[in-house]
């Protein structure tokens, strides 16, 4: 749902989420991931920019997959901060284990 843009509530959510990236439960972590990519700006991006970086070379399958989605998200509004993740990128396109992380990746 949409909600409308209020300095207070954009502060609770965006730190919301952010601490979810960092929560023990991956499934948290990966939806954590998808939303805050949705909403963030260029200026938040440059904040979570770490935890996406982290999160792709993650070794759950499912939140280094969401992490790559974002990116490709990411990649229509802010295409410089996402090619700086080339390395991270490439260091999941090799991951043997996870068929699902080398196709996003590719």
């Amino acid at each position: 749902k949409e909600l409308k843009p209020d300095s207070d509530c954009v502060i609770i959510v965006t730190s919301t989420l952010t601490k979810d990236m960092n929560a023990a439960n991956d499934l948290y972590r990966a939806n954590a991931i998808r939303v805050l990519c949705t909403i963030t700006d260029t200026a938040m991006l440059t904040a979570i920019e770490r935890y996406l970086k982290q999160a792709i070379v993650d070794k759950q399958p499912l939140v280094a997959s969401a992490a790559l989605v974002a990116g490709m998200k990411l990649m229509r509004s802010n295409s410089e901060v996402v090619k700086r993740w080339v390395n991270e990128i490439n260091q999941a396109a090799n991951d043997k284990s996870a068929q699902m992380v080398q196709y996003h990746a590719l």
